[in-house]
């Protein structure tokens, strides 16, 4: 592990002065202390981009989605030309499905906004507008149409947005409207549950202040309702990561099997994702968090339709750093859509322009990862190394400098980890750390001061004894005096 650490370093080092491309957006983070914006070094910089003349289709009009199969091969839904495209790693044209056979008649899409493949190719394809699921082999036959969906319980038209299935092959389908979580069908496309829904959350202000309102006032406010989800994701581990549109918290989620959030938090103050500043989400501005992948480190790329911004966490909910924006520059974005992740390069889809933009990681934003990512498996010797580089190229990085402090408490070099802590504004830290000093300093000291303690117990003894005995003599003297009168 230290051989291979050291050579991604050296690399670093004699490649610094190259440049991979110019950002047209500032990169940042947030700074632990007021959440007000940090500036620092890009870490993923636009390399490239990709339209559909290019791939030799034409153009693409309103994609709404575009993935990696778990076969290797690139999926774009190019939802206005009712066509799936298929590429293959290297983004080179393979075919474009537009049409199959069901029952010996030709079918065709109508605004597919979505589409999966499995290892084997199966490929599952949201029609969103004929209001049904196309499962096709690798081959383009049909295996399983799964339309005219009952969803038992509910009032809502089965219109299937975005599909994934896990590894235990359930599927899971984004709708539209579906505000009681996604949908879960068999693999023959019978309604099983909705599964996974948003948790409703009102804000308690509101709650008082609805008791003073009429009832025609109540029903003219927002009201209490849960979210529908905007995308889904399925990670190397089979665990299903959600977005919510239209929410202040928990826009991102990771469920496991019993539709519950397993994804931590600890680095995100009162779950909130995306822009924390005093004047976004806390000032009533909605992030709209519209799609969500992850690496295979299990580091999270958020995509925010609002902004255009793609913000990456680590596992543990702490983010790392944020790329992308809107504008009319390569790097920005008119409408993304869709975010997926490979081999490090990160795929975005915008909609509005119908192009891919790929971003590459800068050298800073490798170190970035390197380093949290073995900081994050408790590896905190073998990340002081990466995090000083990041230091040496970002003095300002605040995360760089609390992440030393906690590898020099790990050290137990608790004054050292107090100065780190200090630097990164890490106030739970430092007084972690300032403990384990004031314990040591007592723990070595002690037997001084209980020397101290006793010697002055001692002499407050030994003195109060004499001057008792002085006034004793004293009295005794004066009283024999007056005897003598």
């Amino acid at each position: 592990m230290k051989k291979r650490i050291f050579a991604i370093l050296l690399t670093m080092i004699i490649s610094l002065p190259l440049v991979l491309g110019a950002a047209p957006y500032n990169t940042y983070n947030f700074d632990p202390v007021d959440n007000e914006a940090t500036p620092m070094l890009d870490c993923m910089v636009p390399v490239q981009l990709i339209t559909g003349v290019q791939l030799g289709v034409g153009d693409l009009n309103k994609p709404n989605d575009f993935r990696f199969g778990l076969d290797g091969q690139a999926y774009i839904a190019d939802t206005n030309n009712d066509r799936i495209i298929v590429l293959d790693s290297g983004l080179n044209l393979v075919k474009v499905i537009d049409s199959f056979e069901s029952g010996g008649v030709k079918e065709t899409f109508n605004a597919p906004e979505g589409a999966f493949a499995e290892e084997d190719g199966t490929i599952f394809i949201a029609d969103t507008q004929n209001r049904r699921v196309v499962v096709l082999d690798k081959d383009g036959s049909l295996i399983t149409l799964m339309a005219d969906v009952e969803l038992t319980g509910s009032m809502l038209t089965f219109r299937p947005q975005k599909v994934v299935t896990d590894v235990a092959g359930h599927v899971y389908v984004v709708g539209a409207g579906s505000t009681e979580g996604l949908i879960q069908l068999t693999r023959d496309g019978d309604f099983v549950r909705f599964f996974g829904s948003n948790r409703v959350r009102p804000n308690p202000i509101e709650v008082i202040y609805r008791m003073f309102l009429t009832r025609a006032q109540r029903q003219a406010r927002e009201q209490f309702v849960p979210t529908e989800f905007s995308n889904a994701h399925v990670d190397e581990d089979g665990f299903l990561y959600v977005t919510t549109r239209n929410t202040r918290t928990l826009q991102v989620r990771r469920l496991n099997a019993l539709g519950s959030d397993v994804l931590r938090h600890d680095g995100i103050g009162e779950e909130v994702y995306g822009d924390i500043t005093s004047t976004s989400v806390r000032a009533g501005t909605l992030a709209q968090f519209q799609a969500v992948t992850t690496d295979e480190d299990g580091n999270v790329y958020a995509l925010d339709n609002s902004t255009g911004r793609i913000f990456v966490y680590d596992n543990t909910g702490q983010m790392l750093f944020m790329f992308g924006g809107r504008g009319n520059q390569v790097g920005l974005f008119n409408d993304a859509q869709a975010i997926d992740i490979k081999d490090g390069r990160a795929y975005v889809l915008d909609a509005g322009r119908g192009n891919i933009t790929v971003f590459e990681l800068t050298q800073y934003g490798e170190l970035i990862l390197l380093a949290n990512h073995l900081y994050t498996l408790g590896e905190y010797e073998d990340s002081i190394g990466p995090w000083q580089e990041v230091i040496r190229m970002d003095a300002g990085n605040t995360l760089a400098w609390r992440a030393l402090g906690q590898a020099y408490y790990g050290r137990k070099d608790y004054a050292a980890a107090m100065e780190y802590f200090e630097l990164g504004m890490d106030r739970r830290g430092y007084s972690l750390a300032f403990g384990q000093v004031r314990d040591e300093w007592i723990k070595h000291y002690f037997s001084v001061i209980v020397i101290v303690i006793v010697l002055l117990g001692v002499a407050l003894s030994v003195g109060v004894r004499l001057a008792s005995s002085a006034i004793e003599k004293r009295k005794n003297r004066e009283g024999g005096e007056v005897k003598a009168c």
